[in-house]
């Protein structure tokens, strides 16, 4: 297994914030949802630029770091409810 496979599987199974960064950092996008909302994390390679979109709408961050730290979800800061998403698909 490389260490991107490590990498992803960290993720998947422990829904680590440093596999999360370093898996957008490196181009890879989030699907998931929380309590039933859909959400996307992407990057756009052109505009540096990390978004998140949740339930159709967008909030976007210099970082993936300012994402995850002010980021909400309804009432919720991303990194306080991560714990309890359910990851659908990483593109």
């Amino acid at each position: 297994m490389d260490l991107h496979d490590r990498i992803v599987r960290e993720l998947l199974e422990h829904k680590s914030f440093a596999a999360l960064i370093w898996l957008i950092e490196h181009g890879r996008e989030l699907e998931f949802s929380v309590d039933g909302v859909p959400c996307f994390i992407s990057r756009s390679g052109s505009e540096m630029v990390v978004s998140l979109w949740a339930d159709g709408k967008q909030q976007a961050f210099d970082s993936i770091e300012q994402l995850i730290e002010n980021a909400a979800i309804g009432q919720n800061r991303l990194l306080d409810i991560w714990n309890t998403i359910q990851i659908s698909t990483l593109f």
